[in-house]
């Protein structure tokens, strides 16, 4: 029951990660485009750098070992067009909705089949701090994860 228990709780640890990362933006495309913002002294820009990003997660479930959650590092390449990190690795039932950004921080909400979530991330320049909380139903129950985010910019975005 509990070896049960454990590959639940990695599963939903998966999830939530794979909810971050693998998003894409298709239910955007669907919506009308919004003029393009465009920096002005009205609207200054996020203090973040375009390129390419290491980005460390770690997740916190309740009644999972923090021993058990190792953290876990993607490389994934940032732009102002593109605050929420993502990978090529695409999860076609989640998108991401309500991006907001508010001075150097960035929220959104992610809306999958069986997930929903919110993250937040601040940036400063080359470095970023963030948080995504998201519940997941597993066999009817839900459970909630953190994922405490944390980044620096490696330098230009690989060339395709």
């Amino acid at each position: 029951m509990i070896h049960g228990a454990w590959k639940s709780m990695t599963l939903v640890a998966l999830v939530s990660l794979l909810t971050l990362i693998g998003c894409d933006k298709k239910k955007d495309a669907a919506t009308p485009a919004e003029p393009a913002a465009t920096p002005s002294a009205a609207a200054p820009a996020v203090n973040m750098q375009d390129g390419e990003w290491a980005i460390t997660m770690k997740v916190e479930m309740p009644g999972m070992p923090a021993e058990a959650m190792k953290p876990h590092t993607i490389k994934t390449c940032l732009t102002k067009e593109n605050y929420v990190p993502k990978t090529d690795q695409e999860q076609s039932d989640c998108t991401v909705e309500n991006q907001k950004v508010d001075g150097n921080t960035v929220n959104w909400t992610v809306v999958c089949k069986e997930t929903t979530g919110t993250g937040t991330i601040t940036y400063s320049g080359d470095a970023m701090e963030g948080l995504m909380e998201s519940t997941t139903k597993i066999e009817g129950q839900e459970i909630k994860t953190k994922m405490a985010m944390s980044g620096k910019r490696l330098g230009p975005c690989p060339a395709k």
